[in-house]
């Protein structure tokens, strides 16, 4: 999302607060908005739990490589390219 928007965004969720005379409203907002957060500090979370290091993923890569049966980037490619030429153009 751009700045302009974040900002539109914003402004317009303050002035309906600010507007808000009914303390359940503005209780049920205050619950909603910190309820939000949590979901995404948690999804956060989760995400950079799950990162590797480059070194990892090649490792990674080097190990599926080395499976039985498995086959090099080269190989499925040129394979892709025999089997679904009209994806290769």
């Amino acid at each position: 999302m751009e700045t302009i928007e974040l900002d539109t965004c914003r402004n317009e969720l303050i002035r309906d607060i600010l507007a808000t005379d009914n303390i359940e409203v503005l209780r049920t907002m205050r619950r909603a908005y910190r309820h939000a957060m949590n979901r995404m500090m948690k999804r956060a979370e989760k995400l950079a739990s799950c990162t590797y290091t480059m070194e990892e993923l090649n490792a990674r890569i080097d190990e599926a490589e080395a499976e039985e049966g498995g086959a090099t980037s080269e190989e499925f490619f040129a394979q892709m390219e025999r089997e679904m030429p009209w994806l290769c153009k």
